[in-house]
């Protein structure tokens, strides 16, 4: 899936590209004559195609979880969005973590957003902590306030600050989303948006084995 929105942009930018070379001479940038316009037209549909590629992709991108073996979740600092005060993912030891990496050029995770305020505030009581972390710079996510999720754990951090292992993963694209159990060890991979119940559905056992 992330080959398909490379090519895409990639197509997109051959047409810009082309479109921009075959006008660039003309007094004005309007094809003059059967072959600009033809290479016009031509350009203009290979963009829009891609830029339609590109808006189901994110639109009709599937969650796939993946059960781990026993993965210890290496931690990682870092900082709130709501006042830069640092902290790692070691702080929530003792608790199900459900740690969700996302960004704000992502539409499925902006989708997905609500559904994980809505699981933490259903399960916080019952120890859940889900922890929705962002690569991008502070300045940006500002830009973005209506976006932030209200009742998570909203933090971000630099990608090459992650261990290998999340950085890896996010080469995949986003969301990403992983369960942590309260010995800090990986349970499941999400990758793509899910909704609260599918959400819900994956970190219960582990909610229930704190109270065993």
């Amino acid at each position: 899936m992330t080959l398909i929105l490379v090519f895409s942009f990639l197509f997109i930018a051959v047409g810009v590209g082309v479109i921009y070379f075959a006008l660039r001479k003309n007094p004005y940038p309007i094809p003059q004559g059967a072959v600009q316009w033809m290479v016009t037209i031509m350009c203009v549909l290979l963009v829009c195609l891609s830029g339609l590629t590109i808006a189901l992709v994110w639109t009709h991108q599937e969650h796939s979880s993946t059960a781990l073996p026993s993965t210890y979740a290496e931690p990682f600092e870092f900082q709130l969005v709501s006042n830069q005060e640092k902290r790692n993912i070691a702080d929530y030891s003792g608790r199900v973590v459900l740690l969700n990496f996302w960004a704000t050029w992502c539409q499925p995770c902006i989708t997905e957003l609500p559904e994980l305020d809505a699981l933490q505030v259903a399960y916080h009581d019952k120890g859940l902590v889900v922890l929705t972390i962002s690569d991008e710079a502070l300045e940006e996510l500002q830009l973005y306030t209506d976006l932030l999720p209200e009742e998570t754990v909203s933090g971000y951090v630099k990608l090459e600050d992650l261990p290998e292992s999340f950085q890896n993963e996010l080469a995949f694209g986003r969301p990403v989303s992983y369960v942590i159990d309260g010995t800090g060890m990986i349970r499941e991979r999400i990758r793509g948006a899910g909704n609260f119940a599918y959400f819900e559905n994956l970190v219960t056992p582990w909610l229930a084995a704190l109270e065993s």
